[in-house]
């Protein structure tokens, strides 16, 4: 089974848009920062609140990477 990662998210309380981090560098936070990936996914969230005017509310989504080819 390959290896699961977590995904630091924010989603909107008015619209239910949502919206994901993205490290370009590659770097991904394993279960075992999940404190960290939890402390990221509340900060895009104030970020969004601040841009938009809007709630947000940071989560974090377990997912499992795949390849393109």
């Amino acid at each position: 089974m390959s290896e699961q990662y977590l995904l630091p998210m924010a989603r909107n309380s008015v619209t239910g848009q949502t919206v994901k981090t993205q490290d370009l560098t590659g770097t991904r936070f394993t279960q075992r920062q999940r404190v960290l990936a939890e402390d990221t996914a509340r900060q895009l969230a104030e970020r969004m609140s601040a841009r938009t005017g809007d709630a947000w509310q940071g989560f974090v989504r377990l997912y499992t990477p795949t390849v393109r080819g």
